[in-house]
């Protein structure tokens, strides 16, 4: 059983994560094959279990092409939908907008719309709840986000969430809420009308979003800078509901069953407290899910539960690794795409570490020391005991799922431990239990608003805890992304590690987990260059680097709800292992260009700025005739000149020539026609390797005096997925095409990064949107570039 389980999940990530679906013939074949195999070697118990892999890898296949299908198609990009559909979760209220998925209803002319919208209302939002039935007019496009190395992969997570276009609301008479329309999900009503009791007494307390996510699941609500404390301290899982919190409501609900089924049993009745227990405990579970809101990790452990009691109906002496299989089985079947959320692999291998944690105690160093053998006082000793445990757990914890946080989230976060230590047990003996009182005082009286303050003050003390926490020193410890090579050495690692005795040299397990130091991302050799355009949008962010240095060609732009530095600059920069960024030249002070410098700046606060900095930063202007040397490499400011005058901000740009030996790279800015006249007057001549196409590729810029003298051998336009200017335009794009460059478009390719060769060549070396992997992911419409 635990084999067919390891095996179906191999089947489902090959599925999600291979760059297309195999053919059908091939599938077919497949499971032909495997159900032959497990026929002729384990008989008819080896056909069922091959049988049920077959079947997960048909559930996971079909899902791939249900949620494929449901997508908006790329020609309607851009086009307006009139809509209908109704509220099921709560919205996301951001500065200046509201965000909510909308659960659509075919319209009346029977034209696809995809079942699941998400959407933006910009600026006078009015006031949405769950279970209300509304009519839009949206401007759609299909899902897409950018793609980079290490960056949160948005377009993952909308494929996971079955999101099948994105929009935002038009300015419309039509846009109205249908109050006699029938709501496709009538118990989110009653959980938006409890939250609005809930709300009430706890108006303007920085602990209500914590209150209601806990209860209703409404965490929306939740400050970016208490997600960002959350993940500096390691205790997200606390907040966002999963199996931790099923458990912890279901435990006393079996408690109680148990005790139940016990006194029938003692009356005469004929009953099994077990199972009694067991229903009680999936009862009290699913309840809490309805009142929750049935999210995905939600519905992952009521499924765990299930299982668990079914097995428990069928009288089956079954053992921890066979329920762990069928329940692995089981949430597959149910929700296919559950390997594509880091939460799935986070839940089932907190299990494990727990059931091998206490089977084997692989820390035997801290249990010897803490052994409470000079105790005599049973009560003391029990306490002792589990004081114990919860060291070993939260230790092995921290180090064994070191991998994992290393490759879903690129950190790791040291404060992590000492922090769950005190707040699991806050947490799971005062914040769960008293909240959800409080939540059932609330749906019966009107006036529970005693225990929901109390509930309100206990989590502000929790919530100082952990803001101490996160304010330590090196409380986050930024790892590079991890290579294949390294991911197998640590989870081989783990393995050893967790073992039962009598396995020989557990200790030594850990030693495997430090090539996790070591980035997936080779370092930069002795006389090399690598260039990287990230995808930042409609904005512009270049990494440059050599052996030993760092340089970041602006920082992309500024968005409504935070910016590229944050989003996509950082997380790249430490996917690379970089800990030292050496200077910043910010082109201009367009939003576009320097709107991410200060997340920049703030990471890195010893980076030098050149440029247009950002407002309170100290930065060295830009001007002709700078230039130094690093490992090789020849860095020099062309534009503009000491002696040019006034200039309009996109003529000022900083126009950078970076140059090693057989390879010319510019990056221009936004410079436009009168600053690229003033270049070619200056003598600026190609053949240049690789040429960032000025301004984005606008009519104003790309002359063709300027793309006569570059002669570029590559040209790179970095523009934003189908941008309100249709940057690149079609014009540029011809002349540059013409002049005999090969283009590349950050809308279309991704990331894109180009190294020097010991040959003295500049190489395309990847292209994000052709390399990663993933069915969700938009490909290039040519998959062969020129190079």
């Amino acid at each position: 059983m635990l084999a067919s389980a390891f095996l179906a999940v191999l089947v489902a990530v090959l599925l999600l994560f291979g760059q297309k679906l195999p053919p059908d013939c091939l599938l077919l074949a497949g499971a032909l094959a495997m159900l032959f195999t497990g026929g002729l070697l384990a008989g008819r118990r080896g056909l069922l279990l091959a049988g049920l892999v077959v079947l997960v890898g048909v559930r996971v296949a079909s899902g791939i092409d249900a949620a494929l299908a449901d997508r908006l198609p790329p020609e309607r990009t851009g086009a307006d939908l009139g809509v209908t559909g109704s509220i099921c979760e709560f919205p996301r209220q951001q500065a200046g907008s509201l965000r909510f998925v909308l659960e659509t209803r075919m319209p009346a002319d029977a034209s696809p719309v995809p079942r699941r919208i998400l959407v933006t209302w910009y600026d006078d939002a009015p006031e949405i709840r769950p279970g209300q039935v509304w009519q839009l007019q949206l401007r759609v496009r299909p899902p897409r986000g950018s793609a980079n190395p290490g960056v949160f992969d948005y377009e993952r997570w909308l494929f996971s969430e079955r999101i099948g276009a994105t929009g935002w609301v038009r300015d419309s008479a039509v846009n109205r809420r249908l109050p006699d329309a029938q709501s496709g999900c009538p118990a989110s009503q009653a959980r938006a009308a409890l939250a609005r009791r809930m709300s009430v007494p706890l108006a303007g307390r920085e602990a209500l979003p914590y209150v209601l996510g806990l209860s209703v699941g409404a965490y929306q609500a939740l400050a970016a800078e208490e997600w960002e404390m959350l993940r500096r301290t390691g205790t997200v899982h606390l907040i966002s509901i999963s199996g931790f919190h099923v458990a912890l409501v279901a435990g006393p609900f079996a408690l109680l069953g148990l005790l139940a089924g016990r006194g029938l049993l003692a009356l005469g009745f004929s009953c099994r407290p077990r199972l009694w227990a067991g229903w009680t405990a999936v009862c009290a579970a699913a309840g809490y899910g309805l009142l929750a809101g049935f999210s995905v990790p939600l519905l992952r452990s009521v499924v765990m539960l299930l299982t668990a009691a079914i097995f428990l109906s069928l009288r089956r002496a079954v053992g921890a690794p066979t329920i762990f299989a069928a329940v692995l089985l089981a949430v597959l079947l149910v929700e296919p795409f559950a390997p594509l959320a880091p939460g799935f692999w986070l839940s089932f291998a907190g299990v494990a570490i727990l059931v091998l944690v206490a089977a084997g105690n692989p820390l035997p160093a801290v249990h010897a020391a803490l052994a409470p053998s000079t105790l005599h006082v049973p009560v003391v000793a029990r306490l002792l005991h589990a004081c114990r445990m919860l060291l070993l757990v939260q230790l092995a914890m921290t180090l064994c799922l070191a991998p994992m946080m290393s490759m879903f989230f690129g950190q790791l976060p040291l404060a992590g431990a000492m922090a769950n230590l005190a707040a699991v047990p806050a947490f799971s003996l005062v914040l769960v239990p008293l909240t959800l009182l409080a939540a059932a005082s609330a749906a019966i009286s009107p006036d529970a608003s005693a225990l929901l303050l109390l509930a309100a003050d206990c989590f502000d003390v929790w919530r100082s805890f952990l803001g101490w926490c996160a304010r330590m020193p090196h409380a986050v410890w930024y790892l590079p992304e991890p290579g294949g090579l390294a991911l197998l050495l640590a989870a081989t690692g783990v393995a050893w590690f967790l073992w039962p005795r009598p396995w020989p040299g557990r200790g030594l397990g850990p030693l495997l987990l430090l090539g996790l130091l070591a980035g997936a991302t080779p370092a930069v050799d002795a006389g090399g260059l690598r260039i990287m355009v990230l995808d930042v949008g409609q904005g512009l962010s270049v990494l440059v680097q050599t052996s030993a240095h760092a340089l970041l060609y602006d920082a992309g732009p500024v968005f409504r709800n935070g910016d590229a530095g944050e989003r996509v600059v950082v997380p790249v920069l430490q996917s690379l292992g970089i800990r030292r960024l050496d200077r910043m030249v910010i082109s201009h002070a367009d939003a576009d260009h320097r709107g991410g410098a200060a997340s920049v700046i703030e990471r890195y606060p010893q980076v030098r700025v050149s440029g247009a900095g950002p407002e309170g930063s100290s930065s060295q202007p830009c001007l002709a005739g700078q230039a130094w040397d690093w490992d090789g490499v020849h860095f020099e400011i062309l534009h503009p000149a000491p002696d040019s005058g006034q200039l309009s901000d996109n003529n000022a740009s900083c126009v950078l020539l970076v140059e090693a030996p057989g390879v010319r790279v510019l990056l221009p800015g936004d410079i436009e026609t009168a600053a690229e006249h003033d270049l070619v007057a200056r003598g600026v001549a190609g053949p240049v390797d690789l040429l960032l196409a000025p301004h984005h590729g606008s009519r104003t810029s790309s002359s063709p005096a300027f793309v006569a003298a570059s002669a570029p051998h590559r040209v790179v336009f970095s523009a934003g997925h189908a941008n309100r200017w249709r940057f690149p335009v079609a014009d540029v794009v011809k002349r540059w095409h013409d002049a005999g460059a090969c283009l590349f478009n950050t809308a279309e390719e991704g990331a894109l990064q180009f190294e020097r060769l010991p040959t003295g060549d500049l190489a395309l070396v990847r292209r994000q949107r052709v390399a990663a992997p993933g069915v969700w992911l938009a490909r290039p419409q040519s998959v062969d570039a020129c190079f």
